[in-house]
C-alpha cells in the first residue's frame, strides 16, 4: 500500500519529494472550502445584490489569497526557524512538504463548512455582523474541537515533512512544527472566551 501523509508522514517525505504544483492544489482547495463556508451568512453583511458569478469568484478568489498567505508565511518561519538549528535544504522543498502537511485542514475545514452550511439551511442561521459570526455555544465547541485535532494532525506531519525537507533531527523538527501549529492552537484556545 503507498504511503501516505496522512498517516504515514515519514514515509511518504522519506519515499517521495512533493512538487510545488500538488501542494498548490491542495492549499487551494483548503482556502476555497474555508471561505465557501461564509457563502450562505453573505446576505446578513451586505444589502447589495450579490450574483452567484460574483460570489463564487469571491470564494476563489478570497480561496486562493487565504491559502496563499497561510503558506507563504509558515514557510517563511519554518525556513527561518530551522535555519536557525542548522538546517539546510530548499525553500521550494520546505514550501512543497508544508503545503501538503497542511493536508488536514482540507479536512477540518470541510467538516466546518459543512456544518455552517448545515445551520443555515435549517433555518437556525447565527447573527452575523461585517467582522465577526455569532455562533451558538455547541457549534463554537465543535468547531475549535474539530480544528484542534486539525492543527495536532497538522503538527504530525509537519515534523516530517519539516525533518526531510531541511535535514534536521526529529527532535528540531517536531520543535519547530511545535511553534508553528501553536499560533493557530492558541487562537483556537482564546476563540472559547
Amino acid at each position: 500500500m503507498p504511503s501516505t501523509p496522512l498517516f504515514g508522514p515519514s514515509e511518504f517525505f522519506a519515499q517521495r519529494s512533493p512538487s510545488l504544483a500538488s501542494a498548490s492544489i491542495i492549499l487551494l482547495f483548503t482556502g476555497v472550502v474555508a471561505v465557501a463556508s461564509a457563502a450562505p451568512y453573505v446576505d446578513q453583511v451586505t444589502s447589495v445584490e450579490i450574483t452567484t458569478e460574483t460570489l463564487v469568484i469571491s470564494i476563489l478568489l478570497g480561496g486562493l489569497i487565504g491559502a496563499a498567505g497561510i503558506w507563504i508565511v509558515s514557510t517563511v518561519i519554518v525556513y527561518l526557524l530551522t535555519a536557525i538549528v542548522g538546517g539546510n535544504g530548499s525553500i521550494t522543498q520546505t514550501a512543497a512538504n508544508i503545503g501538503w502537511a497542511l493536508l488536514p485542514l482540507l479536512f477540518v475545514n470541510t467538516i466546518s463548512t459543512i456544518t455552517l452550511w448545515s445551520v443555515a439551511f435549517t433555518g437556525n442561521s447565527p447573527s452575523m455582523t461585517v467582522t465577526q459570526m455569532q455562533l451558538p455555544p455547541w457549534l463554537l465547541l465543535f468547531n475549535t474541537v474539530v480544528g484542534l485535532i486539525g492543527y495536532v494532525w497538522v503538527g504530525y506531519i509537519l515534523t516530517y515533512a519539516i525533518k526531510h525537507a531541511r535535514n534536521v533531527d526529529i527532535q528540531r523538527s517536531a520543535s519547530v512544527a511545535g511553534i508553528v501549529v501553536a499560533i493557530p492552537v492558541l487562537n483556537a484556545v482564546i476563540s472559547l472566551f
